[in-house]
């Protein structure tokens, strides 16, 4: 599932491309994929593109904006594939929402429908505000595994399994301690191991896994699977300690980790 770094890059992909070009038609290839009535765009330009946690805005001239969230396998091209499912028509260009396993979604917005559709999203993770006050104190608010806690999008947006799993371990913490108990001093350097790890993931273009669940707008892979601590990693030996990475599972999805680093 693309996260909070592979959305971004989709972001900074798209936006050179899309700004100032007009939507001059929308086919829907399948209706599970795209939500709203498209006549109500049609003519409108993009002005910008936006992200908070995982879901990016495609903000139009007018009232309207494109609210992208691309679930499991979902994402935004430059050219079709058999998997493409929405097809956008700009001015001199196409783009493609594809998605294998159509659970990701375009849905038309107006900016005050987006409001009240978010609020309920905790902050992005890259935000100013996302202080280590308020990590720490959002923290404090629950008694479940700390793996959990940094899933939950209503407390942190943009936290997936990769990136959490690496900060856990990057922070020496074991994924099953109670949230609540982390001290100040511990969620300070683990705000700040998250922050660094999505940042450098950015700079890699995202995170293609093992399931190709996403590749960037112009077909390329990322490569910050290739700089994974312990994630998809059982079996191999820790790069810090060469115990052997283990893994578990918590609320049905796999949680890697070192046993002697984070005891």
């Amino acid at each position: 599932m693309p996260e909070l770094p592979e959305v971004e890059t989709i972001r900074r992909q798209l936006e050179p491309k899309l700004v100032g070009r007009t939507i001059s038609d929308i086919e829907i290839l399948c209706p599970k994929s795209f939500c709203g009535d498209p006549k109500k765009i049609i003519g409108k330009k993009i002005i910008s593109l936006t992200r908070i946690g995982k879901q990016l805005s495609i903000n139009l001239s007018g009232n309207y904006l494109i609210l992208a969230h691309f679930k499991m396998t979902g994402g935004l091209f430059f050219k079709p594939n058999k998997y493409t499912r929405v097809i956008i028509q700009l001015n001199k260009t196409h783009l493609y929402f594809s998605d294998l396993r159509k659970f990701g979604w375009l849905k038309l917005f107006t900016r005050k429908s987006l409001k009240s559709f978010q609020k309920n999203l905790g902050l992005d993770i890259l935000s100013p505000d996302f202080t280590d006050k308020y990590f720490h104190d959002q923290l404090l608010t629950s008694s479940r595994p700390i793996k959990n806690v940094l899933l939950d999008q209503t407390k942190f947006a943009g936290i997936g399994n990769i990136y959490a799993c690496d900060s856990l371990f990057l922070s020496k913490i074991n994924p099953t301690i109670p949230s609540k108990n982390i001290s100040f001093s511990k969620s300070k350097v683990l705000r700040h191991n998250l922050q660094k790890i999505m940042t450098e993931s950015i700079l890699h273009g995202g995170s293609t896994a093992r399931d190709r669940g996403y590749i960037m707008p112009d077909g390329n892979s990322g490569t910050h699977q290739d700089h994974f601590l312990v994630y998809q990693k059982e079996g191999e030996n820790c790069g810090f300690c060469s115990a052997i990475i283990k893994r578990t599972r918590q609320s049905g999805r796999s949680t890697y980790y070192c046993p002697h680093c984070q005891k």
